[in-house]
């Protein structure tokens, strides 16, 4: 089982419009809704081509928003290990000038996260998980989670062999680190919170920073350089993956498509290391390739043949 951790989720409301403009009402020509956070995003990732392993998302809802981000996530077959809040879940709107290509996010905060609900998420979180199972973080961590919280699960589930997916950024990177996650996935500028007094100025100095002593207690380090690609330790293997540009639409939630990839099939184990990492960038790079967060098949199957792969 796969665990996804999402305690501040929301309504993610995305509409597009045509030449948005502050001084006159604007209507949008299509909006659609999606129960959202990242977690929901990796999870569009794992249910995506035929087969899906077995995932659930623990989250924390309140009031009729949450009652609708349940119904959102029925219509998907995702399935919700809930702790109940009394106040309202938050709503996220996403406004999408596609003439113009203006992406606008405006997101809402959600509530507070006191003590006893932390404890009570947290008592359940690691109560579901059993050896052997996949827990996945990704994101920043909820404002009142302690810096080391992903630290701190790593220790309560120490001799269940469980195996730790890490996206995060900041001192929350830095206490998961020293747990040794089976997966890092960050990007550039989230590997100087990791490493503050190194410098990269190109791909010599991250294949010198993944070949390093300090690299090698994590069997896969992924480090997403933008229109650069991305380079991986894959075990003892350290690739650099490129997909020449294409003509992105929305990036909203492509690092989260990207992770979706990545945990999906390795997972599964079908694939042979290198290719679950094409995976996991053709994944990433089909989504901005679409308005609304989603992928489509031949675009995945195209991208895949384009993808240049340089063993380093």
């Amino acid at each position: 089982m796969i665990h996804l951790i999402c305690p501040n989720p929301a309504i993610d409301r995305t509409l597009l419009l045509e030449n948005f403009s502050s001084p006159v009402p604007n209507r949008p020509y299509d909006l659609r809704e999606f129960a959202g956070g990242k977690s929901f995003n990796v999870a569009y990732a794992l249910d995506f081509e035929e087969t899906t392993p077995d995932y659930c998302i623990h989250t924390i809802l309140g009031g009729r928003n949450g009652d609708y981000l349940q119904e959102l996530a029925a219509k998907k077959a995702i399935k919700l290990h809930i702790t109940q809040v009394a106040v309202n879940t938050r709503v996220c709107t996403i406004l999408v000038d596609t003439k113009n290509n203006g992406i606008y996010p405006i997101y809402e905060s959600g509530f507070v996260l006191d003590r006893s609900l932390l404890t009570t998420f947290t008592e359940q979180l690691v109560h579901a998980i059993q050896p052997n199972d996949t827990v996945v973080f990704s994101g920043s961590l909820m404002k009142g989670m302690p810096d080391d919280y992903i630290a701190q699960i790593q220790t309560q589930l120490q001799g269940k062999n469980t195996h730790f997916f890490v996206d995060t950024s900041g001192t929350a990177l830095v206490e998961a680190y020293k747990g040794h996650p089976d997966v890092i996935k960050i990007n550039d500028e989230e590997l100087s919170d990791l490493v503050p007094d190194q410098t990269f100025d190109g791909l010599e100095d991250y294949m010198c920073f993944l070949k390093s002593e300090f690299a090698a207690p994590i069997p896969y380090f992924i480090i997403t350089l933008g229109a650069k690609g991305v380079i991986a330790k894959l075990n003892q293997q350290i690739y650099h993956l490129y997909i020449p540009p294409v003509q992105a639409k929305n990036p909203i939630a492509c690092g989260d498509f990207f992770l979706g990839g990545l945990v999906k099939y390795l997972t599964l184990g079908q694939l042979k290391d290198i290719d679950v990492l094409k995976k996991a960038i053709s994944y990433s790079t089909a989504n901005v390739l679409n308005w609304f967060p989603e992928m489509k098949q031949a675009d995945i199957d195209s991208l895949q043949q384009r993808i240049i792969v340089t063993p380093l």
